[in-house]
């Protein structure tokens, strides 16, 4: 018989989002594609693709996070759609089983060798605030209150969006005053999980707030890193993620070498 959405176990839903074909591997150190957010990179005038993606190069990122992980590559009607209708539609508010599933096996499986590659283990993990919540709860609390017990200790409420404005227009910057962080933070080591990592800019915009409020170090993960079908340089990477089955045995931090970990800074 097959299992009901509310007596699947977190392997079955997992092999669930699987067979949706929605959640491509990432593998490390691709060519073609940003040894530090592992997007898609332009070719260059000598014929290569560039080591990094340009938000990542010019190095503003690095200031505030010292490194980011995705769980998936994600596109439009993939994994983003997914996520999407988790966070937006309240018929589909059971698809944050699944994404909790998702989660728990990649930071049950990896979360060491994360913390091994990135200075130590964290203290505490926060999550990004949207614009969307339920009775006044950040989606992605409320994804992570689905399962009750996690190889780290969440944390809610640490970050509170001051504003909402569109993503478009804080795409590859920093804005300062978009997030604040209680002083829980402080001296303290922590994971920072948002949904997707399109440019980068929300979440390193919450790590700075995190880094104003105390915190000694700030990495971050993400359910998907999107993938724009618009620009030349993701083309390529997309058309091969169909042959990229979900593979959670696979990290994207196991192959990199001391020299070009993702945001390490000196």
């Amino acid at each position: 018989m097959r299992p009901s959405r509310a007596t699947r176990t977190i392997g079955q839903w997992v092999a669930w989002l699987k067979s949706q074909n929605c959640t491509p591997s990432v593998t490390p150190a691709e060519v073609g594609v940003c040894s530090m957010c592992l997007g898609p990179t332009p070719i260059g005038p000598q014929g290569t693709h560039y080591a990094r993606c340009f938000a990542c190069n010019n190095g503003r990122y690095s200031t505030v996070l010292d490194g980011f992980v995705p769980i998936c590559y994600s596109v439009n009607e993939g994994l983003e759609g997914a996520i999407w209708r988790a966070k937006n539609d309240d018929l589909n508010g059971w698809l944050q089983l699944p994404l909790a599933s998702l989660l728990w096996t990649f930071l049950n499986n990896h979360l060491e060798c994360i913390e091994n590659a990135y200075g130590g283990k964290f203290d505490i993990g926060v999550t990004v605030p949207s614009s969307k919540e339920r009775n006044g709860v950040n989606h992605l609390d409320a994804l992570l209150s689905r399962i009750e017990k996690w190889p780290i200790n969440w944390k809610q409420g640490v970050l509170v969006k001051n504003r909402n404005e569109p993503a478009a227009e804080r795409r590859q910057r920093i804005v300062t005053d978009l997030f604040t962080a209680d002083q829980s933070v402080n001296g303290k080591r922590v994971l920072l999980l948002d949904d997707t990592f399109t440019s980068g800019g929300s979440m390193a915009s919450a790590a700075y707030a995190l880094h104003e409020a105390g915190a000694t170090s700030v990495v971050g993960i993400a359910f998907g890193r999107q993938l724009n079908a618009s620009r030349e340089e993701a083309r390529e990477l997309i058309s091969e993620l169909p042959q990229r089955p979900l593979d959670l045995d696979t990290c994207p931090v196991h192959d990199l070498s001391d020299i070009d970990l993702f945001f390490m800074r000196g």
